[in-house]
C-alpha cells in the first residue's frame, strides 16, 4: 500500500460505518413483533442497517477509486 494511503479517512469511515450497519442488520432481522409494532410496522433497524452498509460501500469504492493525492509544499 503506498504511503499516502495508510491513514486516508474515508477507510476509517467506511469501516466504523460498515461495523454499525451490520450490527443493526442482524438486530433488524431478529426484531420481534414489539420492535416492529413500536416503529409502526416498520422493520427501521434492519432498513437503517442496509443503510449504512450501502454508504460504507460507497465510500470504501471511493477511497479505492479515487485515492487521496500527495500535498508538495
Amino acid at each position: 500500500m503506498p504511503p499516502g494511503k495508510t491513514f486516508d479517512i474515508r477507510r476509517l469511515i467506511a469501516g466504523l460505518l460498515g461495523l454499525y450497519g451490520a450490527v443493526l442488520t442482524v438486530l433488524g432481522l431478529t426484531d420481534g413483533p414489539a420492535e416492529v409494532a413500536k416503529a409502526d410496522g416498520i422493520r427501521i433497524n434492519l432498513w437503517i442497517g442496509l443503510g449504512l452498509l450501502a454508504v460504507a460501500t460507497a465510500f470504501a469504492a471511493w477511497a479505492r477509486l479515487a485515492p487521496a493525492g500527495r500535498e508538495d509544499r
